[in-house]
């Protein structure tokens, strides 16, 4: 089984040491950026996303620890392991306070490094893979309520600090009571599953995708590169090609709302899905206006 390969970040203000960390990560097939300052690699850190990081203590202007603590605010438990040579000064347990994961000390052999660094990502791997399952929806694979929370939360804190602007959808299936009734909730079931391949067509792997509720989905889109008219035309687009191909008693209809994050003007995860929520029900209401509306 191949080895998984990790985007990492290596701070170090000594460039030997960044230099054979770096060269170290290659070998095995890793990719790595570097930063020779604590302040260097927060700005980093915000613009781009990171596997693990490893950092040296002493540093100017933001010691490692400093940054370890800051990383963590944007990373949830972000895999760091932290490099010293003042082992009198710094010890393993205050870089654990600070929200490390491992810690070694300068000088090190290769072998050591590795034995470290394998071993802080294996376990990594095994505590993302079990917070996964309970935040994961079972039915549709999608994230469920809880993690759509924690990601948006994250997510909201560095598109504040980046200033990038982000686009919430909420999206209602129509009718989902109607179709437990009339074809079981086994049909119902089929229809959220269906829906939830349709958003995973529509969105990229990037954008926060979940299930939320019974019958509601939100997705949150990261810097969008589009108008919203044209991603909302997409999504449309291929509830339509669905429909096309279904059987007219298993065709779905959504209702969607949106809510713009202005990190200039930034408001809570609360009250964006209120403004969406709002903007759905307008959409619904319209609808089932249009339905009933006399010939």
């Amino acid at each position: 089984m191949e080895s998984p390969h990790y985007t990492v970040l290596v701070v170090d203000d000594e460039e030997p040491i960044r230099k054979l960390i770096a060269t170290i990560l290659s070998l095995r097939g890793h990719q790595y950026v570097t930063a020779n300052s604590g302040r260097e690699a927060l700005d980093k850190i915000v613009g781009a996303k990171f596997d693990a990081m490893i950092t040296d203590v002493a540093m100017p202007e933001m010691d490692g620890l400093a940054l370890t603590k800051e990383a963590s605010t944007h990373y949830q438990n972000f895999p760091i392991l932290v490099m010293t040579g003042y082992a009198e000064e710094y010890s393993p347990e205050v870089a654990m306070a600070s929200g490390a994961r491992e810690f070694i000390r300068k000088p090190f052999s290769v072998s050591e490094f590795l034995i470290r660094f394998d071993q802080m990502m294996r376990d990594h791997e095994r505590e993302e893979a079990l917070v996964a399952l309970s935040l994961t929806d079972e039915l549709t694979g999608l994230s469920n309520r809880r993690r759509f929370f924690v990601l948006v939360e994250q997510w909201l804190k560095v598109a504040m600090r980046a200033k990038k602007r982000s686009l919430l959808l909420y999206i209602d299936m129509d009718d989902l009571k109607w179709i437990n009734d009339h074809r079981g909730h086994s049909g119902g079931d089929q229809a959220l599953i269906a829906l939830g391949g349709i958003l995973k067509k529509t969105f990229r792997e990037s954008d926060i995708i979940a299930r939320i509720g019974g019958d509601e989905f939100a997705v949150l889109l990261e810097s969008p590169d589009e108008n919203d008219e044209i991603l909302i035309a997409r999504l449309n687009e291929n509830m339509r090609d669905y429909n096309a191909q279904s059987p007219q008693d298993q065709k779905i209809s959504i209702s969607v709302g949106t809510a713009q994050f202005d990190p200039e003007c930034p408001t809570s995860i609360d009250r964006l899905l209120s403004e969406a929520d709002a903007s759905m029900y307008a959409q619904k209401r319209k609808k089932r206006k249009v339905e009933f509306q006399p010939e």
